[in-house]
């Protein structure tokens, strides 16, 4: 399959830092910045092109990666090439539904929303992907390209905004509470390299634990009766930690929605 990406920022770049090392995919990139065009050539060897047309004409699949309120403007730019072809589209910008680019594009194109995260470009990132009728049979080939780089499910487009919220979002939350970790352990003496190096490695290895058990089994596994855990557990509940999770992942799913209606 030629899959064409329209966009290497920091999304669409860390899919083709992965993608790109897939011989099972042939893949090309747009991009306005010629020096982002020259670095994935160079890099990884791959067609670039400063026109998205032209990405589109030599695409069978074009995977939007640009930011939300530029999607718009990218799919009347195409449109023509998608016209009287069996081209199917998909785009990865938070809150863009998938009526609102059908309404861009010729009627009865396949497409697809997909919502991955940054961790793609190490290979362990994790995706959400939908589509629209017409884009039922390219489904599959997608779910493909993006289980190359991580986990990805299918997911109904009403949990698209929540999706966006709690995986989009979690690398950023994840990196928040380890700046928080090392600045803790900081403040208790540890050496900020030290520290540093400690809370990467918890959370490397809590993250291998959580695939084979829940996270209430790895907290058991941890925290002992009157211990320092529990300990902890009660001043960070006392100072509201999960609360604040939970508000966390409500305002960036409110914030989706918006952004989808704009």
């Amino acid at each position: 399959m030629k899959v064409g990406l329209i966009g290497a920022g920091k999304l669409g770049g860390s899919l083709l830092a992965r993608l790109s090392d897939s011989r099972e995919f042939d893949i090309a990139l747009s991009d306005v910045h010629p020096e982002q065009l020259g670095y994935y050539s160079e890099k990884y060897g791959l067609h670039t092109t400063s026109s998205n047309r032209e990405l589109v004409a030599e695409s069978d699949l074009t995977i939007i990666a640009v930011k939300p309120w530029n999607v718009g403007e990218v799919l009347d730019e195409i449109s023509p090439e998608i016209q009287g072809t069996d081209k199917a589209v998909a785009s990865v910008a938070a809150g863009v539904t998938l009526d609102t680019i059908s309404g861009r594009l010729p009627e009865g194109t396949a497409v697809l929303r997909i919502m991955p995260n940054v961790c793609a470009s190490v290979g362990l990132g994790s995706a959400v992907v939908t589509a629209n009728e017409a884009g039922q049979d390219t489904l599959p080939a997608v779910l493909e390209i993006f289980r190359s780089v991580g986990e990805a499910v299918e997911l109904p487009e009403s949990l698209f905004d929540a999706a966006t919220a709690l995986h989009g979002s979690g690398p950023a939350y994840v990196a928040l509470f380890a700046d928080a970790l090392v600045q803790a352990g900081v403040r208790e003496g540890i050496p900020r390299d030290v520290a540093r190096k400690l809370v990467t490695g918890t959370l490397q290895g809590t993250a291998v634990m959580l695939k084979d058990s829940s996270p209430h089994q790895v907290r058991d596994e941890v925290m002992t009766p009157g211990g320092t855990t529990a300990a902890a557990f009660v001043a960070m509940e006392r100072s509201g930690f999960a609360g604040a999770v939970y508000d966390g992942v409500r305002s960036a799913t409110d914030q989706a929605r918006e952004m989808g209606k704009s």
